[in-house]
């Protein structure tokens, strides 16, 4: 094997610091990535939760219209029963 000349020393550094330098990028990269995915996910949970919420509202509306039809049944269906038994 023969000597490694100056310049080929200070070219292989030159290579060395820009492979740092792109791994340092990378790293920040991933790191901004994984905060804005965490970001992304925190938002999706918030509108899974907002869509649910929507979801249950016509069940609760159907639940207080038959709620109030069934009331009002039974209301009707005693004061018939009372003015029967008051006529008879």
């Amino acid at each position: 094997m023969g000597e490694v000349s100056r310049g080929e020393l200070d070219e292989l550094r030159r290579r060395l610091e820009s492979c740092e330098e792109r791994l340092h990028h990378g790293d920040t990269t991933l790191a901004l990535l994984d905060q804005r995915l965490r970001q992304i996910d925190n938002k999706l949970s918030e509108l899974g939760v907002f869509v649910q919420a929507l979801r249950d509202r016509p069940a609760r509306h159907w639940d207080t219209v038959v709620s109030l039809a069934l009331q009002w049944a039974v209301t009707l269906l005693l004061g018939y029963v009372a003015l029967r038994l008051k006529l008879s």
